[in-house]
């Protein structure tokens, strides 16, 4: 039975090559769409992996410090299986504004708060240090971009103080401990190091999945570094009379493994196993201790592999249509070539077949071609994958290929091969013998047209909905009758429905309509084929109306296909208009500079308008007043320069000669269309803001913004005032430099 499968296969192969197509082209696509996603997680993973190489990080928090056994912890993990390095600091936590260890200066009358970073005096972060090769003993070191960073000096000696307590006292035992060390200098620290004192490894592998790296401005910071020596010194003498710091020191051990006996970036799964064995080790050491790990490498493999499943999970169902499609153009391309076979059939019949052997023939002929077709698709899959990962290798795209993805593509291709043969087949092998011997059986006649007219009507009314830009949010009714919000409620549902289908429904009902149920459509087709091709033109009229149900599902899959490209395409286009629009709007024009020092706003402004390829530059200054709908955001604008740097869009702009008008007096104002209705302004009404403990009066010549419909919400910014309002630094928030580019610059 199977043999003679295997023949018909490799005799008939024209018979079985539109099924063979449908399925390799749905496999490529799914195979594709898991090898992408499985590359794009590998090179994540490797920007990471090439970033930092820190992999656990253990600590000990708020211990006493003698009792943290440092040295002893460092040398047992060091010596685990699948351990690279291990290094280990002591770092203080600013528990709040003020809360750092104090640091007094001659000629300062102020003690100023600091964080504390403690290191080995033969630690390899010394070498994050520009310019150093050890930390001296009794120095201590600021680092550069600290604030107060320029009141030290190098050689002066300053003091380092903290409060202590007695374990069990009461708050009279609270006094402080001091001592002297001298400045060692001000330091340059890198990156790596700067984010391992302040313990931000969360940010840090955030930076490098979001791919924004790691030079953006750090945030406000005051840290000293010391030698771990010279600050246990310190911390042993307060030890000695049985008081505690009230201030939290961590004693951290910093990790990196072996990453290539642990790590197979096209194995996430295995890989985080491995990772946690380590894991676990590390723990099992540290936990006697009071050593608290935290995987940071599992997490990132954890992170990684959630991104590629969401992305594989999110494209397979956008791609969903496209599998239906190729599935139903399976079924019809199975249904046509087993009608071409009903004599065969019949002769199976005669020759002693049973009905379920010739419907098992017909089921393992659709398996092998699937396995023929599902193999071609995944190595069709890896030769397009430099489309999505430039620059790899033939190693590399065929490692692409891993067990996982060969399994579900090679499972995935049988299922929807036997899936669309099943139906065909089985209403083949129902035939008697004398029906299926016979030569020609006609097909059903066309259906009704009412189905086609429906999904016609339907599918254009989306399609007016959205020309007119009408929504069914607009008639959301305002009373709490049942029956009417249960219409409205279904009203909604299908609205969102055909949202979706809307473009399949007019191109299957359009094409149905045209195709089956209107003659004179074949008598023009006909007539204008035999003005091209002669006579033999009758032919194709004549089987299109003799075979109507193999022509409507010719004419559904057109549908299908074409409304799934219109559908994908406008949602594309739609997406990356209003991802560019949103874009625009956050950055205020071609481009912006963040200012978090506004006093040499307008000199940084100048030095940006001369950079090659800028065209204008404006500044803006940011501050928040009160009004009639509470507290607004402001902006300060040079109403003429912005005019023409500023991104906006023609309707949002309400009013004549605004920025004219803006320009004229301190006094006048643009104000958000939002807050314009809530308060009920029209043009040339008075708008009042409080500012400290004045009130200034504005006039409102013009509104800005976007019409965002119902809503309470005022926009940002609420209110424009002209730069020659006297506005005091004190109530400035921030600054930024809109830029407008040159046609062409970069």
């Amino acid at each position: 039975m199977y043999s003679y499968a295997l023949k018909r296969l490799t005799r008939g192969r024209g018979i079985f090559l539109a099924l063979f197509l449908s399925v390799a082209l749905a496999a490529t696509l799914f195979s594709g769409i898991l090898q992408a996603s499985d590359a794009v997680g590998v090179s994540m993973l490797g920007n990471a992996l090439e970033a930092t190489d820190v992999d656990i990080v253990s600590s000990a928090e708020n211990r006493n410090l003698t009792k943290t056994s440092l040295a002893e912890v460092e040398e047992a993990i060091g010596e685990l299986e699948n351990v690279a390095w291990v290094e280990h600091l002591i770092r203080s936590v600013e528990l709040g504004p003020g809360e750092g260890m104090e640091v007094s200066l001659p000629g300062v009358n102020a003690s100023i708060p600091f964080t504390i970073v403690a290191i080995a005096g033969d630690s390899t972060f010394v070498e994050g240090i520009e310019g150093l090769d050890s930390l001296e003993p009794g120095e201590i070191y600021v680092a550069q971009g600290s604030v107060n960073a320029s009141l030290f000096i190098e050689g002066e000696t300053v003091t380092l103080t903290v409060p202590t307590y007695v374990p069990g006292g009461s708050i009279i035992d609270i006094q402080k401990r001091s001592t002297n060390f001298t400045v060692g200098g001000v330091v340059e620290v890198d990156d790596r190091l700067f984010s391992i004192a302040f313990g931000r490894y969360a940010d840090f592998l955030t930076s490098l999945l979001t791919g924004s790296g790691l030079t953006s401005r750090r945030p406000l910071h005051q840290l000293i570094l010391i030698s771990e020596e010279s600050f246990l010194e310190w911390m042993h003498e307060i030890y000695a009379e049985r008081r505690r710091h009230t201030r939290v020191l961590i004693a951290e051990t910093v990790i990196g493994l072996e990453r290539g006996a642990l790590v197979d970036s096209w194995n996430l799964e295995g890989s985080w196993s491995r990772v946690d064995t380590v894991y676990e080790r590390v723990n099992g050491l540290g936990a006697r201790f009071g050593y608290v790990p935290v995987n940071y490498l599992g997490m990132l493999l954890e992170a990684i592999g959630g991104v590629s499943s969401q992305m594989k999970t999110n494209t397979l169902l956008v791609a969903a249509p496209v599998f239906f499609i190729a599935w139903y153009l399976g079924v019809t391309v199975s249904d046509i070539s087993l009608g071409l076979r009903r004599r065969e059939i019949g002769l199976l019949f005669t020759r002693g077949f049973t009905h379920g052997q010739a419907f098992y023939i017909f089921l393992f002929e659709a398996v092998v071609i699937s396995l023929l077709a599902g193999t071609v698709g995944i190595l069709i899959g890896a030769a397009i994958l430099p489309l999505v990962m430039p620059g790899w290798g033939v190693a590399q795209i065929f490692g692409s290929i891993s067990p996982a993805t060969l399994v579900a593509s090679l499972i995935f291709s049988c299922a929807l091969a036997v899936i669309a043969i099943y139906k065909p087949a089985k209403r083949a092998v129902s035939l008697d013998i004398l029906d299926a011997l016979r030569e020609y059986q006609s097909e059903e006649e066309p259906g009704s047209w009412h189905e086609a007219a429906l999904a016609l009507i339907l599918g254009m009314y989306s399609v007016t909905m959205l020309v007119l830009g009408v929504t069914v949010e607009q008639f959301r009714p305002e009373t709490g009758n049942l029956v009417v919000f249960l219409l409205y409620s279904t009203w909604w549902g299908v609205d969102f429905i055909l949202s979706y289908i809307s473009p399949i429904l007019i191109f299957w009902g359009a094409a149905k309509l045209f195709v089956q149920h209107l003659p004179w459509f074949h008598e023009a087709l006909g007539r204008l084929g035999r003005l091209l091709v002669g006579d033999i033109a009758i032919f194709s009229t004549l089987s299109s109306r003799r075979n109507a149900g193999r022509t409507a599902a010719y004419a559904f899959m057109a549908a299908l296909i074409l409304g799934y490209g219109v559908s994908v395409i406008g949602g594309i286009a739609s997406t990356d208009d209003l991802a560019d629009r949103i874009t625009k709007i956050g950055i205020g024009a071609d481009a912006s500079v963040w200012l978090f020092d506004f006093e040499d706003a307008e000199a940084i402004r100048d030095k940006v308008a001369g950079v090659e390829g800028v065209a204008a530059a404006t500044v803006e200054t940011f501050f928040e007043a009160e009004s009639i709908v509470g507290t607004i955001p402001v902006r300060v604008i040079d109403p003429l320069e912005w005019r023409g740097i500023a991104y906006m869009e023609e309707a949002w702009i309400e009013g004549e000669f605004v920025f004219e008008l803006l320009n004229e007096t301190h006094t006048n104002a643009i104000l958000g269309k939002r807050a314009a209705r809530i308060a009920n302004l029209e043009i040339g009404m008075p708008w009042l803001m409080g500012l400290g403990d004045k009130i200034h009066t504005f006039t409102v010549v013009g509104f800005f913004g976007r019409d965002t419909g119902t809503g309470e919400a005022i926009q940002n910014p609420t209110l424009y005032v002209p730069d020659t309002f006297d506005l005091r630094d004190k109530y400035v928030s921030l600054s930024r430099i809109l830029v407008k580019l040159e046609k062409g610059a970069d």
